[in-house]
Order: structure tokens, then sequence, then C-alpha cells
């Protein structure tokens, strides 16, 4: 983001700065009041940029400031004309591109282990929640066991209380009537 020696006095500037020295006068004041407020548009850009690990260059950080002009970049005077003539904001270099192509691929990845471990889960949740059905079958089953086991005790103890009262009549009535028995 520095200008080349050849525009700015043979000093390497960065681009606010350069801004700076060329749109104020000798007691340091502005030459317009909306140079100020362009200058700190530039360095939020540039604290912006650095933020996102993105550095902009400054023909990138001339057209997002002061905006652009076919064939002219604002805030350069007669210096390096702009780099393509297409009305396109900004040209990420190959770096960057390249950074943000590994950035896209980590993404990526990450994306497809998060929907495996998604995946993963799914199916544990699916095969806990058979376990449980079969859990409750078979816990359905042991109580229909139970209620069976317990109907058929209770119609055998029924029948057997029968049994021991029809006996104990039977053995009553003949032991009252034993007792015509003479001794």
């Amino acid at each position: 983001m520095t200008i080349q020696p050849e525009f700015n006095g043979s000093e390497n500037l960065e681009f606010p700065e350069f801004y700076k020295k060329t749109h104020t006068k000798k007691n340091k004041e502005w030459i317009d009041p909306i140079c100020t407020v362009k200058h700190s548009k530039m360095l939020s850009l540039r604290e912006e940029s650095s933020q996102s690990g993105v550095q902009l260059t400054s023909e990138e950080m001339s057209r997002q400031a002061l905006g652009k002009r076919k064939r002219y970049i604002l805030g350069f005077g007669d210096g390096p004309k702009p780099s393509s003539s297409s009305s396109t904001p900004s040209r990420v270099s190959q770096d960057h591109v390249g950074e943000l192509q590994k950035l896209k691929a980590e993404m990526e990845e990450m994306k497809m282990e998060r929907e495996m471990e998604h995946e993963e889960l799914r199916r544990q949740l699916e095969q806990e929640r058979r376990e449980r059905e079969e859990e409750k079958k078979e816990r359905e089953e042991e109580q229909k066991q139970i209620a069976h086991l317990t109907s058929l005790v209770t119609e055998f103890l029924k029948e057997k209380t029968q049994t021991h009262k029809s006996s104990i009549h039977h053995d009553g009535a003949m032991y009252s009537t034993g007792g015509t028995n003479t001794r």
C-alpha cells in the first residue's frame, strides 16, 4: 500500500499519508473540509483491511474512499493510471486469491466434518430409539406374561378354594349324618 517514490517525492508513504501530504496546506490545514472526511474513511478502510487480513492496494483504497473515474485514479494527481479500465471495484492479488481458496477449502472440509458428525449423531440417536422401543416391547411382553400368570394363579386358587369348600361341605354332611350312629 505504499506509493511509488516517483509519485510522492521519493518518500515511501502509505496512501492515506500521501493523500494527507498532497491535500493539506503548509500550515497543516486541509485544502477542503471534505478532505478530512475522505482521509478518515481511508484510515478506517486501512484498519478494517488489516483486521480482515486482506490489505487493500492504494488503487483499491482510492476507489473505495474517493470514488472512481475511468482512466484516472483519484487522489494521485497525474500519477499512475488504473490497472484496469473495468468498472469492477477492486481486484484481489493472486496471493489473496490463493489464501481465499485455501480458506474456502478449509471451510468446506470443516463443513464435511460437521455433516459427518451430524450423521453419526443421527445414527446413534436412531440406534438408541430402536433399543428403547425393543426394551418397551420386552417390558410389555413381560407385563402380559405376568398378567397371564396372575390370572392362571387366580383361577387355580379359585378352583382350589371351591374344591376345598365342596370337600368341607361333603365332609360336613357326612359328619352330620354320621351323628345317627349310636355308640
